[in-house]
């Protein structure tokens, strides 16, 4: 079997594998919205019993004989008892759907029109819409963590229920303080039910571009690192021979799912399936997808374009005969 044909066959059973996967958190994300279904039910049950045992003690301690109602009286209960009940109104931002970069992604805005959350790509644009529905539940689960990077600017990444993967990153800020404040933000917009489908976006509006293959020499003596931080974190790192890091990957809650990640990785490195993406700081910053469209590695930013090119360059030169050790 040739080179072709083996590369073939490996992204063969990685589209298996990752086709699986998807399956299994899908099983599991609808097991868990089951669960919460019931508990509300039984919550909901259970104050209805508490209000109509308060309602009976009531009617016991304050009996009423032949009361004298008065004109002025009978309209107030005609008036409460034909008003209709307050309705809470949702939150004044609205969901934005649009293609880039071949893909289709989302966008959260507040009422100002601010863009809080620009979400990763999905192969179409129905996931766009399952993907919203899977930012809500996330939010409610309120999994936020706050990242910065080796230049000092911060951002939050959202993660599943089970933690295990992050479903949206916030906008890179030059403080932490505006990077928590980001995550107050998305809690009071994130119910907003208005959502609208747009053909395209202005030019000046799009930040995510393809990086056409790139022919790169590679280089020996790079290597991944497996690390584990904390109890239930695994991290795989690529460094270059000087010692220089080129890529993190996101957090793993087993060592298994950390190494499963990693032939994810080098197999997307790879094809190639690199973007450039550019957020509202100006700072460039490259993205690494799945061949189904996942994103599985985020780099760090930089002020230049080329700049970031260089680094995926660099990730690219080192990847492919980089041997694994783990820490």
């Amino acid at each position: 079997m040739g080179l072709f044909g083996r590369r073939k066959k490996k992204r063969e059973a990685e589209q298996k594998r990752l086709e699986e996967q998807r399956l299994a958190k899908i099983a599991e994300d609808k097991r868990i919205e089951e669960e919460k279904r019931k508990k509300a039910l039984e919550e909901k049950k259970k104050a209805e019993t508490n209000s109509q045992q308060v309602k009976k003690v009531e009617v016991k301690a304050k009996p009423v004989k032949n009361p004298v109602v008065t004109a002025k009286a009978k309209v107030a209960a005609k008036t409460k008892a034909t008003a209709k009940p307050s309705v809470k109104s949702s939150p004044s931002g609205k969901y934005e759907i649009y293609p880039e970069a071949g893909l289709y992604k989302y966008r959260l805005k507040a009422s100002n029109g601010e863009i809080l959350v620009v979400s990763y790509g999905y192969a179409s644009k129905k996931g766009a819409k399952n993907g919203i529905e899977t930012f809500i539940k996330a939010v409610e689960t309120g999994n936020f963590e706050i990242s910065t990077d080796k230049v000092g600017f911060s951002h939050f990444d959202l993660f599943g229920a089970r933690g295990a993967r992050v479903i949206a990153a916030g906008e890179f800020y030059k403080t932490v303080k505006l990077a928590e404040s980001a995550v107050e933000s998305v809690k009071k917009f994130y119910l907003c039910d208005k959502i609208v489908e747009l053909a395209k976006i202005p030019q000046n509006e799009m930040r995510e571009v393809l990086v056409e293959n790139l022919k790169v020499e590679e280089k020996p003596n790079g290597k991944y690192q497996l690390s584990k931080e904390g109890d239930k974190a695994f991290f795989i790192k690529l460094v270059a021979s000087n010692g220089q890091v080129l890529l993190v990957s996101q957090k793993y809650a087993s060592k298994q799912s950390a190494l499963n990640g990693l032939e994810s990785i080098k197999n997307a490195i790879e094809n190639q399936n690199f973007t450039v993406s550019k957020d509202k700081q100006e700072r460039y910053q490259y993205k690494l997808y799945t061949s189904n469209k996942q994103l599985i590695v985020s780099g760090e930013t930089y002020p230049q374009r080329a700049n970031c090119l260089s680094s995926v360059e660099s990730v690219i030169r080192f990847s492919g005969l980089a041997k694994t050790v783990e820490l």
